[in-house]
């Protein structure tokens, strides 16, 4: 067993660069429903909520059948469990928590979700999991749970999942997540007031899944499944990926991905890489040595140096850990260069085979798990037909290209997790209206072009200030608020565009487009208007050139029922960024917020650290200690939320 102390570290990764805005915050408290879609009973299903108290600090259960928060102490290990090659346990004696609650009585399978951080729901099949807890506070605390490189392990042989979270005044963020394994389907579905709706997890049974991966998978990864179980483990924990460190016998594919990283060394000493790597900007360097060096072009790192100390191994890339999890001499920039170069290894996106390349695009999800050695593990979960938007967490730096399914409303309603997945129906949002941008029914000086954003296509592009699109009969179903989002390139500074109905009788406001570092480098941008019932002739007005466009979504969010609202929320990511994260000593923003407000809050106590303004652009936070935190930024009225990860 390994003693774990929450502190989140799946859902820190998952929420690495996770980035929102909002007017006002998390409602507290809200009901958390677990439904049933597998083959086994409610009474063969045991559930159990363990994470950190959010006004105190201290680790707490929370009691599924009472929805009673309880601090965790030694007293309740109460429970025999299993003595697996002499393993008694911590407390010597094969005790542990008395913490599980069968599904079957948890009256209408929902319990209340407390304000929690670092929170984890355990979903056990046939038998509770055989957790030990220490105590709610001091050393040490937390509690025990499952290690399977433990071969003395008490749980060894259950089944189980789990679904990572926090519950807090800013909202509700949380995934289901495939970094280590594979145990069951699972899905995930929150609710929020302001109309937000969303699901991630499977879409097809047990049973199935086992044998699309079985059967999508080369012969390197089948030792992947347990054919008795059909768990399906990541490959850098199977007997075949070992590489001897640990104890472990080298296993044949130890040196899988050697080849690959081989060339990119090689060839990178004699040659410039370049690659873009979405908001943290452009970079350019080479192998010096063993080490690779790499300089910011564009961005928040401009001039800056990040390293690689040496190649990594396959078990390194796999994981992200050892050289590719290490500071060096400008230590945030390091650890940003080799999250960036994990995800392009294991997705093998770093191009080896043209000569003098060029700027490569890390974060073209088309080209992803193409060539070979590549992570098929991961590729799996994100094959069309698994997942919901084929979003998944199938390796450390998923989040990477935003690829993983994190969830977050800041005014969540409820939540609900469903062990066994969605097999047999395909989670959709009846009040978004999707445009495809090539599909206008009249313009005025538009060309289109083939592209390479995710599901290919075609988009807009070389746009003049004063070209326009119009769509025909787009339909507004109810009064009140509407998010409209765009899918945008950039390759310069300052493009704007607007949108309007009925030729510009109502005007819905300006959006700026960012320099996405590239014409085929996409992000998305977005507004909130409020519109009255009816349908409508919708137009997007370059306002300032510079901008490709290939998608309009637009969804029901909320119901105010004021008229085309000029105000506009940009996607933060393409306004203020925070960089590094995580962050050693100080942040950096590629906004001007010199004089702004400015609030560092602990994420799991919500205390306030510290209230100041912004000066020269940056934010000392070198005194705060490890841990998550919110900074909050309030300008002319507005707040703006970062979470961010002091190392």
């Amino acid at each position: 067993m390994r003693n774990f102390l929450p502190k989140g570290i799946l859902l820190i990764v998952t929420m690495l660069f996770a980035l929102f805005s909002n007017h006002s915050y998390g409602q507290g408290a809200i009901p958390f429903t677990i439904s049933n879609t597998s083959t086994f009973n409610d009474n063969e299903l045991y559930v159990a909520i363990v994470g950190i108290d959010y006004t105190t600090g201290n680790h707490v259960w929370v009691n599924a059948k009472t929805s009673q928060v309880l601090q965790m102490s030694s007293s309740y290990n109460t429970v025999t469990g299993p003595t697996i090659g002499g393993n008694t346990g911590p407390g010597q004696n094969s005790k542990y928590a008395n913490c599980f609650t069968k599904l079957s009585e948890i009256p209408n399978k929902t319990f209340t979700l407390p304000l929690i951080a670092g929170c984890r729901v355990f979903i056990a099949k046939g038998q509770q999991l055989y957790f030990y807890f220490f105590g709610a506070s001091g050393a040490p605390s937390g509690y025990t749970s499952p290690n399977p490189l433990n071969a003395t392990d008490p749980n060894q042989g259950i089944l189980y999942e789990i679904i990572e979270l926090t519950n807090n005044q800013y909202g509700f963020f949380g995934n289901p997540s495939r970094v280590d394994s594979y145990k069951y389907p699972m899905g995930l579905e929150l609710f929020g007031s302001n109309g937000y709706q969303k699901r991630v997890g499977e879409l097809k049974n047990h049973a199935d899944i086992v044998a699309a991966f079985k059967a999508n998978v080369p012969s390197e990864f089948q030792g992947c499944v347990n054919n008795a179980t059909g768990e399906i483990t990541a490959p850098s924990k199977t007997p075949a990926f070992a590489d001897g460190t640990g104890g472990t016998t080298v296993g044949a594919q130890a040196n899988y991905l050697k080849p690959y990283i081989d060339a990119i060394w090689n060839k990178y000493k004699n040659e410039d890489l370049i690659f873009y790597a979405g908001d943290a900007g452009v970079f350019k360097g080479r192998v010096i040595g063993e080490q690779l060096e790499m300089v910011g072009q564009s961005g928040g790192f401009i001039g800056r140096t990040g390293r690689v100390q040496y190649r990594p191994s396959t078990q390194e890339a796999l994981e992200g850990k050892g050289v590719l999890d290490r500071r060096l001499v400008d230590g945030d920039l390091d650890l940003v260069i080799q999250a960036q170069l994990t995800a392009a290894i294991n997705r093998h996106v770093v191009n080896v085979t043209t000569t003098n390349p060029g700027q490569q695009n890390w974060y073209d999800a088309s080209k992803f798990y193409q060539v070979n050695p590549t992570n098929h593990y991961s590729k799996f979960w994100h094959l069309p037909g698994i997942s919901v938007d084929n979003l998944a967490y199938g390796f450390a730096y998923d989040d990477v290209a935003d690829q993983s399914p994190s969830l977050h409303t800041t005014q969540p309603t409820k939540v609900i997790a469903v062990f066994g997945g969605y097999a047999g129906s395909t989670p959709t949002n009846p009040s978004s209206i999707l445009i495809q941008a090539e599909n206008y029914s009249a313009m005025s000086g538009i060309q289109v072009e083939a592209t390479t954003d995710v599901g290919g296509g075609s988009n807009v592009g070389y746009t003049d200030t004063g070209d326009w699109m119009a769509y025909n009969n787009i339909n507004f179903p109810t009064t009140g608020s509407y998010l409209i989002e765009y899918r945008v390139a950039s390759a310069v500074n300052g493009a704007k565009i607007s949108s309007d109905l009925n030729a510009g009788t109502i005007q819905l406001g300006t959006v700026n487009i960012p320099n996405t570092g590239g014409w085929q480098n996409w992000q998305t941008v977005s507004q909130t208007v409020n519109v009255n019932a009816g349908t409508y002739n919708f137009g997007i007005y370059i306002q300032s050139s510079g901008v490709n466009i290939n998608w309009i979504r637009i969804t029901k969010t909320g119901s105010t029922a004021r008229i085309a609202s000029s105000e506009t929320a940009i996607e933060e990511s393409a306004t203020v960024i925070a960089y590094p994260n995580p962050v050693e000593n100080t942040l950096y923003f590629t906004t001007d917020l010199t004089g702004t407000d400015v609030s560092i809050i602990d994420s799991q106590s919500g205390s306030a650290i510290s209230s100041q303004k912004i000066k020269n652009n940056t934010l000392d936070v070198s005194r705060l200690k490890t841990g998550i935190y919110f900074v909050v930024f309030e300008k002319d009225g507005k707040k703006t939320v970062k979470r961010i990860i002091k190392k």
